[in-house]
């Protein structure tokens, strides 16, 4: 990337970090990487923004889950465009979590759990969004949850490495986009079970 789209970056960053956490969420985030899970990666702002205004269209009770939130960049890109959806944010980086909670606390909305996900998997969730956080072991322990879950969630899948490890009773649909402005592209998945009860809520662009 070139110094100026490296600066138009940060200076996109840096107006989303302010109006929704108060600070500069520049820098480094500690990583715990075991056996089956990776290390913490920040989703740009520009991907988050083909894909939340271009491909997919949230309803108002859609509940978003981001596994491995890290500093909470994913709420911050709904919370600064008016999303006032339930969202809920694991991190097992507890000392980080425990610092994105208190940054994001004054947005009722936002629940920033300390932990493994499979510890406390949420039931009432129809949108989980993942930055390739699972080795492929875990992601196919992941897909299980989800198909044990009522309804259809739907799985947004960026940098989707292990998408395959779904399995064949998902739906899945992988897109390479470019990024306008900033000269490059990048790959995400959408996946959802085939079979389940039909939920009226997130729509997805082919």
């Amino acid at each position: 990337m070139n110094t100026f789209n490296y600066l138009k970056r940060q200076l996109n960053r840096l107006k989303i970090d302010l109006a929704t956490q108060g600070t500069f969420l520049a820098g480094q985030i500690p990583s715990i990487d075991s056996h089956n899970i990776l290390k913490t990666v920040s989703t740009n702002y520009e991907e988050l923004d083909q894909i939340f205004s271009k491909r997919i269209t949230l309803a108002s009770d859609d509940v978003i889950v981001d596994v491995g939130c890290g500093k909470g960049r994913v709420f911050n890109y709904l919370l600064y465009h008016g999303y006032t959806n339930r969202m809920i944010g694991y991190e097992i980086n507890v000392k980080v979590g425990l610092k994105t909670r208190e940054r994001l606390s004054r947005h009722q909305n936002v629940d920033i759990r300390c932990g493994n996900i499979f510890d406390d998997f949420p039931t009432d969730a129809t949108i989980f969004y993942l930055y390739h956080p699972f080795k492929e072991a875990m992601m196919e322990e992941f897909g299980k949850r989800i198909l044990s879950m009522p309804g259809r969630p739907l799985i947004i899948y960026n940098n989707p490495v292990y998408v395959d490890a779904l399995g064949n009773l998902f739906d899945k649909e992988v897109f390479e986009l470019p990024v306008p402005g900033y000269n490059y592209r990048f790959k995400f998945a959408i996946a959802m079970p085939k079979q389940g009860r039909q939920q009226k809520h997130t729509q997805w662009v082919a």
